[in-house]
């Protein structure tokens, strides 16, 4: 018959998860913190907009027209026809009162584009409407 013995000096490595989940805790409440719910939520049309020195900010409940890369018109995250822009802006207008249209296009969008859809625009009686850029340069 033989005798096991345990060493006292010996140890089983235990390790402590407590350190862990706190780091990962605090990482998250700091960037749920800093995070601007704001920034870049006018549509969730994705759309690269150009730079400029000034921007302006936006009030919500303002009509969003987007312009995509390969000169696609979104109103308000609803695909349009360009044959179909002008009568769709005109029943903008009756929802619209006193606010303004959001003009989001691409910058390597059509500059063509851009332009008829002012046009269409000033066509429908809504002369205010604002170009949306990015803060830089």
């Amino acid at each position: 018959m033989t005798w096991r013995f345990k060493s006292r000096y010996q140890h089983r490595a235990l390790i402590d998860m407590t350190p862990l989940i706190d780091l990962a805790f605090s990482l998250l409440i700091f960037f749920m913190i800093s995070y601007n719910a704001s920034q870049g939520m006018l549509s969730s049309i994705i759309v690269n907009l150009p730079s400029a020195v000034q921007t302006g900010s936006h009030r919500q409940g303002d009509v969003v027209v987007s312009i995509t890369e390969r000169n696609e018109i979104f109103i308000n995250e609803k695909k349009i026809a360009e044959d179909k822009l002008l009568n769709e802006l005109k029943t903008v207008k009756e929802t619209l009162k006193d606010g303004a249209v959001i003009i989001r296009g691409d910058k390597k969008s059509n500059y063509e584009t851009m332009v008829r859809v002012m046009d269409d625009l000033n066509r429908a009686g809504i002369p205010k409407f604002i170009l949306s850029t990015v803060k830089g340069r």
